[in-house]
């Protein structure tokens, strides 16, 4: 099946395949495909790879069915990329074609018994699951090998898992079919769809349904990862482009030696180690969330990357500028602490300790009459919604620590001034909730939000308030909002990301309505 030949294309990488991303959209934000979609990581890792491009205005079409030009076409792209590039004089379907011939992802005509010819009706029609398995098992060597084992909770010995005995359809398939599909299996390339209803008939593969987009992604993208861990290590050029957010070159491109499966910003760091274009720039921003940072392995499939660097906040630059004085003798390492920066970074530090109670040691105020001592009201600006539905201006009034009274007013003016209006109906700070209460009601260094709409929860049971509905209530704090994003800026973190792991509110301990200057 000429596997060798796809290999050595795949070492070879001649096609240029560029992750740059399109002038004044951010990287990864697509309208159609939210970071909480299950397929988001694989669906844009596909499109910085550029094997699967969207389709038109920032769309990715998750659900939109793949024809098998269109398979053939990310097939060729991810596996045979060197044959694709030579065949680019013919019409796009007929080059992948060829490609996919060429590298014995297909077979010649009257040798195989997929069903695709290279006219135009042949390479029009939708591809099935099943025979997008067939081109995957071809296209990975067969040197890539993988066993599915899973622990038995008796034993605690592993158990070797078969797609004859996990999946409920493989039966069903035609023989032909079922040797590609347990391989992939193997690789995990294959997961099943739990069957639907509970019926306790496991997974399925459903290798007759049509290959939607989302599918297809995460389906080559797992092929693409179990090949190139065959060649991890391996060493190869690259061109690397260095863009800011929205796409603007910074500075010359790069031509780097670097590693498959390793992270391309090692391969790069001693060549833009000191680029005055990158000074003040950084390749994850501030407060970013975790799945928005930018996938830099490289891979077997690509031979051109771009690495998006973000502005620096000012908190971000006014850290920069102090290491650059320590390098110029001019501070040390032992003022770091003591840096003004520090106010608006999140979590606790002996800066913020020193500010709110005088001594960089101190946590909390040790009594209640301490604690009233330390607070003041202000006065902010805020929206409110009428009964009509219609926004207005107001004002509301609450304590807070007066160490921290002038940045609170800044925060809420901010919010107030963004063109989000987020409308607050209910506010609520300083609050002494007792001796032993160790969260930052008590000094007055958190402040909750519409708590009803804003719930607290434990594992999914509500402990506080009724909903959290981002998106649908207009009370409910959404977590890429102009509030969130705003405190962060300040040093405060969100009780809605704060202390879970998942983002899911079944998961995990979230408190959404509620923000905190020492994270607590």
């Amino acid at each position: 099946m000429k596997k060798h030949r796809v290999a050595a294309a795949l070492c070879a990488a001649a096609l240029a395949l560029g992750l740059a991303a399109p002038a004044g959209a951010a990287p990864g934000v697509y309208p159609d495909l939210p970071e909480s979609h299950w397929a988001y990581s694989y669906m844009d890792r596909a499109a910085q790879l550029k094997l699967l491009l969207g389709v038109g205005e920032g769309r990715m079409a998750p659900d939109q069915e793949l024809t098998w030009a269109q398979c053939l076409t990310i097939a060729a792209r991810t596996f045979a990329p060197a044959a694709y590039a030579q065949a680019q004089g013919e019409s796009w379907e007929l080059a992948a074609y060829g490609a996919c011939l060429d590298a014995g992802i297909l077979l010649p005509a009257g040798q195989d018994f997929l069903n695709v010819t290279g006219d135009a009706a042949s390479l029009s029609r939708p591809i099935s699951r099943q025979d997008t398995a067939v081109l995957l098992a071809r296209a990975i060597p067969e040197e890539v090998t993988g066993r599915r084992t899973e622990l038995d909770p008796e034993t605690w010995e592993d158990i070797v898992l078969t797609a004859q005995d996990t999946l409920a359809d493989y039966g069903a398939l035609p023989p032909a079919y079922q040797a590609a599909v347990e391989r992939l299996f193997d690789l995990e390339i294959v997961q099943g769809s739990p069957v639907e209803g509970g019926s306790g008939e496991g997974y399925r593969f459903n290798g007759g349904d049509i290959l939607h987009r989302a599918d297809g992604a995460a389906l080559f993208l797992r092929a693409l990862d179990a090949l190139d861990s065959c060649h991890y290590g391996e060493e190869k050029t690259v061109t690397v482009h260095l863009v800011d957010d929205q796409g603007a070159p910074l500075a010359p491109d790069l031509q780097v030696e670097a590693a498959v499966g390793r992270s391309l910003t090692y391969a790069v760091s001693s060549q833009v180690d000191g680029l005055d274009a990158l000074h003040y720039y950084t390749l994850y921003p501030e407060n970013g969330r975790l799945s928005t940072y930018q996938d830099t392995r490289v891979s077997t499939a690509c031979a051109e990357y771009t690495l998006v660097y973000y502005p620096m906040s000012e908190r971000e630059r006014a850290q920069q500028d102090f290491f650059d004085a320590v390098l110029r003798g001019e501070l040390s390492m032992e003022d770091y602490w003591w840096q003004s920066f520090h106010r608006y970074e999140q979590g606790e530090n002996e800066l913020k300790h020193y500010i709110l109670f005088g001594d960089q040691n101190k946590r909390r105020f040790d009594s209640e009459e301490e604690a009233q001592a330390g607070q003041t009201t202000v006065t902010v600006p805020l929206w409110r919604i009428n009964s009509q539905g219609v926004k207005y201006s107001a004002q509301g009034s609450f304590s807070v620590n007066a160490a921290i009274a002038e940045d609170v007013v800044a925060i809420f003016t901010e919010i107030y001034n963004d063109p989000e209006q987020f409308p607050i109906q209910d506010l609520g700070g300083y609050g002494w909730r007792g001796d032993s209460a160790t969260g930052e009601h008590n000094c007055g260094t958190a402040i909750d939000i519409n708590p009803n709409e804003n719930y607290q929860i434990r594992d999914g049971e509500v402990l506080v308030g009724n909903c959290w509905a981002p998106g649908e209530n207009p009370y409910s704090i959404d977590p890429d909002g102009s509030v969130v994003r705003i405190f962060a800026q300040h040093g405060w973190s969100w009780g809605g990301d704060a202390w879970a792991w998942s983002d899911d509110p079944a998961s995990g301990y979230h408190d959404y309505m509620h923000f905190s200057y020492m994270g607590g």
